[in-house]
C-alpha cells in the first residue's frame, strides 16, 4: 500500500491562468517600444493613433509619447533651442537645456522598464477614461 492516497480523477484538476494579465503579441510590444524612443519615437506613435486596428494600451502609450514630445520640445524651444554662431554662450541657459534633456531621455527609459515589466504607463496630467 502506498502511503499517498490516490487521486480519482487526474483530469479534474486543471491550472487555471491569472485573469487580470493581459499577454501582448510580440509585434505590438516592440511597436509600443519604439514609441517610447526619445525624438524618433514620434512617428511610430502617430502611426499608432492613426491606425484603427490598434490596442488600448498602444494606444496610451502613444498619448504619453507624443506629449513627452511635445513638452520637451516646448520647453526647449522656450529656453531658446540651438545658439547661433557669434551668440554669447550663456552657462546657465545651456546647463538647463541640457538637464531638460537629459531628464526627458531618462523619463523615456524609465517608461521603457515599466513597460517591460507589464506595469501602468501614464503621466499624472492625462487621466484615464473610466469608460
Amino acid at each position: 500500500m502506498s502511503r499517498y492516497p490516490k487521486r480519482e480523477h487526474s483530469g479534474d484538476r486543471q491550472i487555471k491562468a491569472p485573469e487580470n494579465i493581459v499577454r501582448d503579441s510580440t509585434k505590438e510590444r516592440i511597436a509600443m517600444f519604439f514609441c517610447l524612443v526619445p525624438v524618433f519615437g514620434l512617428i511610430p506613435s502617430a502611426i499608432t493613433l492613426v491606425r484603427q486596428r490598434s490596442s488600448r494600451k498602444a494606444v496610451e502609450i502613444s498619448k504619453v509619447s507624443i506629449a513627452l514630445v511635445l513638452g520637451w520640445a516646448i520647453a526647449y524651444g522656450v529656453m531658446g533651442g540651438v545658439p547661433i554662431e557669434g551668440e554669447s554662450v550663456q552657462v546657465t541657459s545651456e546647463l538647463v537645456k541640457a538637464s531638460l534633456s537629459s531628464g526627458y531621455f531618462a523619463i523615456c527609459l524609465y517608461l521603457m522598464y515599466r513597460l517591460h515589466r507589464n506595469k501602468d504607463i501614464s503621466l499624472p496630467s492625462i487621466k484615464k477614461d473610466s469608460t
